[in-house]
């Protein structure tokens, strides 16, 4: 049923307690996993995984014919690409979805349906200030104490890269396509990070967490096409966990 992905839906909703795990891997760990023609943006030599945890809340389609309203807590593993060349800005401000989680089964068959998140089903656990992650035989934890009020030069350099991600990229019946974010604003508050692990990448390594303290209403703009792609590349995203 991937002619629903063909319909082209826009998104909008609320985003509530929303904060953004970033840790850096070897490049050669997930290339294999990025669909050409999206090449990683890489950071002192290393490719960034900006993860999101997220309550989306009041989630709805711009469709009458879908009048749907859902919510989710929703974890997603956004890779940062170089996407200068397909923009008018030049600037490179885009992310590609590796895998995306849910505890609701349901849910992620549903999303998969309609959208290029990647979405897995997992078991979620939440703290008051974290998450642990279990998906089969891998896991994710962190925990983070309260605002880092003095954040050094590379965590407001990080803050300031992180800030300007406002689109997704997928790649899909050999079309490579944009999906523009919007929202009124980004408020990123860096926070302590006392506490990350996971297996779910061999090489990761924290490189700082921000706390989003209000509730954001944001728009995903329908997926645009940006180019037509000879060939469409054999890519599984479920292949990460067993690589």
């Amino acid at each position: 049923m991937s002619f629903l992905k063909d319909l082209r839906l826009q998104f909008s909703g609320e985003l509530h307690e929303i904060h953004l795990v970033n840790f850096s891997v070897d490049p050669s760990e997930i290339r294999p996993y990025l669909p050409a023609p999206l090449k990683l943006r890489l950071v002192d030599g290393r490719a960034l995984i900006s993860m999101v945890d997220v309550h989306l809340r009041n989630m709805r389609p711009a469709s009458k014919w879908l009048p749907l309203n859902f919510a989710y807590q929703h974890i997603g593993f956004r890779v940062l690409i170089e996407d200068a060349p397909w923009n008018a800005e030049n600037a490179n401000k885009g992310i590609y979805f590796l895998r995306s989680f849910t505890e609701r089964p349901l849910l992620a068959w549903a999303g998969n349906l309609v959208s290029e998140y990647h979405l897995e089903s997992a078991e979620l656990v939440n703290f008051p200030a974290g998450l642990e992650m279990r998906a089969e035989d891998r896991f994710l934890k962190y925990h983070v104490a309260g605002p880092n009020l003095n954040p050094d030069a590379k965590l407001q350099a990080l803050q300031q890269t992180i800030g300007a991600i406002d689109r997704a990229w997928s790649v899909d019946h050999a079309q490579l396509k944009k999906t523009q974010i919007v929202r009124e604003k980004w408020p990123l508050l860096p926070m302590h990070c006392t506490r990350f692990s996971t297996n779910f990448f061999e090489t990761a390594r924290i490189e700082g967490v921000f706390k989003v303290p209000e509730t954001i209403h944001y728009t995903w703009l329908a997926p645009e096409t940006v180019q037509e792609l000879e060939t469409l590349p054999a890519f599984t995203p479920t292949a990460i966990a067993h690589a």
